[in-house]
């Protein structure tokens, strides 16, 4: 079976935030271009805090959309320059791109990507599709050791806070990663599996133990205020931003040392 190759990322802290944002929808007249900036500088202001862009940062209305073209503010090439010039001061920090639906309506109907851009204006890894990033903690009490990312933009018309969570949940069933990032449902949802997994290290008695492995499942949020289509549909509004998770290596007392994952909305 053919797979995408892994993005791979070294940061030399065993602490860090990984932000994932997603549903800019810039150049829509809903667009809280304010809420955006704040976190893109708190971002630029930690230096163990990173992001990847998951998806319809723009707009991108077509005459067939749900967004209505003639909500639109301003072109497409107009709204990627506000685009490009609010993320340049974070190109160091942005880790994966991905594409949205937005943004593919936009290549499909005439060829031109406009993630591709910028990823290529920032000089990052783009997977249109989504795909693995390992994030390799390179921290010279602890040696390597790796957090396992997998994200998609996301599918499909859920309103339920429940069907949204559930797409994070089947994408565990197709993907081994240590966190899953889903976008698209502009709403902010946190949840964990537990797995039982083989320990690496036998006990006092020569045995090995089955220990918890925890998987963060991480649902984005949006930054688009509750008018135009989103209140014409009658979906619920949501709170704007975007759920922060930390990864952190810790040490056990036997001298060796697990992943430890936490998010918060």
């Amino acid at each position: 079976m053919e797979t995408t190759i892994i993005v791979e990322k070294s940061v030399p802290f065993k602490k860090f935030y990984l932000v994932p944002l997603a549903d800019f929808h810039i150049k829509a007249k809903g667009c809280d271009l304010d809420m955006i900036k704040a976190y893109i500088d708190w971002i630029k202001n930690n230096e163990n805090a990173y992001t990847m862009f998951n998806g319809d940062l723009l707009n991108c209305a077509t005459k067939d959309s749900m967004p209505e073209l003639f909500e639109d503010l301003i072109s497409v090439d107009d709204s990627y320059d506000i685009l490009r010039d609010i993320v340049m001061p974070i190109k160091d920090k942005v880790l994966l791109v991905t594409r949205g639906g937005h943004e593919e309506a936009i290549y499909r109907k005439v060829g031109v990507d406009m993630m591709a851009r910028l990823a290529n204006d920032l000089d990052v890894p783009y997977r249109p599709d989504g795909g693995m990033l390992e994030i390799r903690v390179d921290a010279k009490e602890i040696g390597k050791c790796s957090f396992f990312v997998y994200a998609v933009h996301g599918w499909g018309a859920a309103r339920t806070i429940g069907a949204k969570a559930k797409k994070t949940e089947d994408l565990a069933l197709a993907v081994d990663a240590d966190i899953y990032i889903v976008s698209h449902d502009h709403t902010q949802v946190v949840h964990r599996l537990n797995y039982l997994v083989p320990s690496s290290r036998r006990n006092k008695y020569g045995a090995k133990r089955l220990i918890p492995h925890r998987k963060i499942l991480v649902n984005t949020g949006a930054f688009l205020r509750y008018e135009g289509y989103v209140s014409r549909k009658g979906y619920l509004p949501q709170d704007l931003g975007t759920p922060r998770i930390l990864c952190e290596v810790k040490h056990e007392h036997s001298g060796s040392h697990y992943k430890d994952l936490h998010a918060s909305i």
